[in-house]
């Protein structure tokens, strides 16, 4: 239950103001992507010194058709290369998982200090409750956030690999194996911009679902960024209230894939407030 109020002190207002925006941890998410787009640098720069380079010895052998068996067989002189590429690419665990729990931390405080921004604007006075089950959300993303950091080289040249053995069984020139291959790079830069839209905005939503059903808000408006990036079915939610515990088909706001939009809280009176309120 809330607690009293001093009685020196009087509370501004037992309805709460309209809150502002919960604004979203942009620059949180843009340092997670930069992080990200040097692992997949890493893996087109594996690319061009250990598999480029092999190609012209695997075109020139004969029997490209088959797989041939053999350590001096075309197929196993590219894994090798695949391989090489891969030990030169591949991120340490110490690495990611000091990335992922750097990311987690900092999405975290910026959410907090939006949480209070917003509580602070709508009633007048700080509002604090303790967060027991916060480290249950923040352990899971950065599991998570490792597992796919690790997997930006691991998933890029598995794809690549599985190409080049297909086009070098058709008989494709060096020329335009060369070019197909360059083609690619394309792929782990496009994932780790998925990666880092995609993970920022879950977590931030995870955040703010916790936050706000914590001191007992049971409601909240969907808000969008209203751009010509929004998706049809969320525009028409813009303004619509939605219940923590039961969410839209697809999920609540953050949750859907690469979604920027936001909870807005439906906060109750001052006094319905479950966390301590200080003047």
């Amino acid at each position: 239950m809330a607690s009293s109020p001093t009685p020196t002190a009087s509370r501004r207002s037992r309805t709460p103001r309209p809150p502002k925006q919960w604004r979203y941890p942009l620059g949180d998410e843009q340092d997670y992507l930069r992080a990200l787009r040097t692992q997949a640098e890493a893996a087109i720069l594996a690319v061009e010194r250990y598999v480029l380079p092999e190609l012209p010895r695997v075109l020139r052998q004969d029997d490209l058709r088959n797989t041939p068996e053999g350590p001096e067989s075309w197929f196993e002189s590219l894994r090798r290369a695949f391989m090489e590429a891969l030990g030169a690419a591949m991120v340490d665990d110490g690495k990611a998982q000091g990335l992922a729990a750097m990311i987690a931390q900092r999405v975290e405080k910026y959410n907090k200090e939006q949480y209070h921004r917003l509580l602070r604007r709508a009633y007048g006075v700080d509002v604090f409750k303790a967060e027991p089950r916060l480290a249950g959300i923040l352990r899971p993303w950065e599991a998570e956030n490792i597992g796919l950091i690790k997997s930006i080289p691991e998933q890029y040249l598995d794809t690549l690999h599985g190409r080049v053995v297909a086009a070098v069984r058709r008989g494709t020139s060096l020329r335009d194996l060369t070019r197909q291959i360059r083609e690619t790079y394309d792929l782990p830069r496009s994932r780790v911009e998925l990666i880092a839209r995609d993970q920022i905005g879950k977590l931030n939503g995870d955040l703010t679902e916790y936050r706000q059903t914590n001191i007992g808000v049971k409601k909240y408006r969907w808000r969008g960024v209203m751009d010509e990036r929004e998706r049809d079915e969320h525009v028409e939610r813009e303004g619509q209230e939605f219940e923590w515990d039961k969410p839209p088909p697809d999920g609540h706001p953050g949750k859907p894939i690469r979604c920027r939009c936001w909870a807005e809280a439906v906060l109750p009176a001052l006094d319905d407030l479950d966390a301590l309120i200080i003047h």
